[in-house]
């Protein structure tokens, strides 16, 4: 446990300087700590407003030449140029099981790129925010149930980008290695592997792979060469990311396509073909997370790269609706629910208020 006070945590004697006068200290900043007014001092050299309502200190951004510029030294956040920030200390990115977080996940060998898990805009620091806080409530089948439909006679095991986290040993998934080896064994390109953000998996029932979104939208590739030295070209993904053994995906369709959204294809390969190897009772899902509203047409238009009979394998849903169907009334999801009442993206609320299911 810490024995200091860290970096722009408030104590809960001490009221805060912004809006939410009573703002919980074990949260992060949220919509009523926050000004979205940036403040820009051109200098030289050039300064930013701190974010937090009240604060009058002016702080050098983070840039390239610079690096990670200067942070307030009152509220622990370094302030980006493009009107967002991250914390100093990533632990008050997380409000699930910081230490574990800090500790063991960040740097964890197995998880791709770590760098920007304080950041205000990380999907990967609302994915453990909010899938961790899930397992830890038992309510991981509650979400299992919204995200596919699947009515689960038990908890489904948690892994965040392909690590294990229901029982802490935050090992690797000998599934998702498997399939990394079959389908990613020899790459024309050097580039980072498949790496689902979210995963659910109940062992001879049910394995769900989710690519989570925030504020990034669903990435596709065109007919034509590489984009960069780590990019694939279409051609190329739907050579390597298929077997003869998978009924998913329509394979023809795709390669007449004009676009094909890639991290959602390789996702769906793995899915069917991790649940094959698990058996053949265990049913595959694979889920489009976004912001709700968000990400419509790329999901519209993927989908019609199923063959009609799995096209239900396939869901979009949004963050919105876990927070209302599986957070909101739940005796021990009350700090989840303030998190993602008060979650801001880029200064300014992340979330709608209590939207339908945009599931299709």
């Amino acid at each position: 446990m810490l024995s200091k006070q860290l970096p722009g945590r408030r104590p809960k004697t001490v009221a805060s300087t912004g809006k939410n006068k009573m703002a919980d200290q074990s949260l992060p900043y949220g919509v009523g700590d926050l000004n979205p007014n940036v403040v820009v001092d051109k200098g030289p050299p050039k300064r930013i407003r701190c974010f937090v309502e009240g604060c009058t200190r002016y702080l050098r951004p983070p840039t390239k030449k610079l690096g990670t510029g200067e942070a307030c030294p009152e509220h622990g956040i370094y302030c980006h140029s493009s009107g967002t920030y991250s914390y100093q200390d990533v632990r008050r990115n997380i409000i699930a099981s910081p230490e574990l977080f800090a500790e063991r996940v960040v740097g964890h060998p197995s998880k791709y790129e770590s760098g920007r898990l304080g950041s205000e805009n990380s999907e990967d620091a609302l994915s453990w925010n909010v899938f961790r806080s899930l397992q830890e409530a038992g309510a991981l089948a509650r979400a299992a149930k919204l995200l596919t439909g699947e009515d689960l006679k038990g908890e489904p095991d948690l892994y965040l980008w392909g690590i294990r986290v229901s029982d802490d040993s935050l090992e690797p998934w000998p599934l998702l290695l498997q399939a990394r080896e079959r389908f990613e064994s020899n790459l024309p390109v050097i580039r980072p592997q498949t790496e689902p953000d979210i995963a659910l998996y109940l062992p001879g029932a049910v394995l769900v792979l989710i690519e989570a979104k925030f504020t990034s939208p669903n990435g596709y590739y065109t007919d034509g060469p590489r984009r960069n030295e780590q990019s694939l070209t279409k051609t190329e993904l739907l050579d390597i990311y298929q077997d003869p053994q998978l009924g998913a995906l329509d394979l023809d369709r795709a390669r007449k396509a004009e676009r094909v959204f890639y991290q959602l294809w390789r996702n769906m390969v793995f899915a069917e073909w991790m649940a094959k190897q698990d058996g053949g009772q265990t049913r595959a899902h694979m889920v489009s997370l976004t912001r709700a509203g968000k990400e419509m047409d790329s999901c519209q238009h993927f989908r019609q790269m199923l063959q009609p009979d799995f096209r239900d394998w396939f869901h979009h849903e949004s963050w919105e609706s876990i927070r209302d169907e599986c957070v909101r009334g739940h005796p021990q999801l009350r700090k989840l629910l303030r998190f993602l009442e008060d979650k801001t993206a880029s200064l300014r609320p992340a979330f709608s208020q209590s939207q339908p299911s945009i599931d299709i």
